[in-house]
């Protein structure tokens, strides 16, 4: 009796070490298991990421560049219209200045009206140059930006005519002068913008 009953706490104690030792087996496998699939995933991001870097993406995007990039000219072209554009935008604020209060001289806004209207000219003529200039890849490439210069040029146009029919009058009003003359040059720093980012776009610089 004795021998059975001390049979039976070896047993138990035989099988109660073998557990344990098994659910450590078993978690050890899940955790092998989680490693693998985190490396899984990690070879598939480093994948994906050498496809989004790849030198095949890098070199489209670099044929896309050159495909619209300035010529010389063009370049020349894009520097004058900028130029011209700030001019037009410092005489159209001197214009609003001297037509505050007493200031207003009838005879002098119409004069600096005519030199406005010379600098439009020739901005408008090295614009239509440029635009000739574009090969039809530029053109494709730059057509929102082309859409919104020439907002920007038939709204400086309107304002330059509203101006123009002021002081075609015996006597001009000096606050409609200048508030003309204020929103043609918030036009024009509009226009000048468009031009700078068609700059860049092209890579002419500034």
């Amino acid at each position: 009796m004795q021998t059975r009953v001390l049979s039976l706490v070896i047993a138990a104690l035989f099988f109660a070490s073998f557990l344990p030792a098994q659910g450590r087996g078993g978690g050890g496998g899940q955790r092998g298991g989680g490693q693998g699939q985190g490396a899984g995933m990690g070879q598939g991001q480093q994948q994906r990421g050498g496809q989004v870097g790849s030198p095949s993406g890098k070199a489209a995007r670099q044929k896309d560049r050159d495909r619209i990039r300035a010529t010389d000219q063009q370049r020349d072209r894009l520097r004058t219209c900028d130029q011209t554009a700030k001019q037009i935008r410092t005489q159209a604020r001197e214009m609003a200045r001297d037509a505050s209060g007493s200031k207003f001289n009838a005879d002098q806004a119409r004069q600096q009206r005519d030199q406005l209207r010379q600098r439009l000219e020739t901005m408008q003529q090295e614009h239509e140059q440029l635009m000739s200039e574009l090969s039809a890849d530029q053109k494709e490439a730059l057509q929102n930006r082309i859409q919104n210069m020439e907002r920007m040029r038939e709204r400086v146009n309107n304002q330059f005519q509203e101006m123009d029919r002021e002081l075609n009058q015996d006597n001009p009003n000096a606050a409609q002068v200048r508030q003309q003359a204020r929103e043609m040059e918030q036009a024009m720093k509009e226009w000048q913008n468009e031009y700078r980012k068609m700059s860049s776009e092209m890579g002419a610089g500034s």
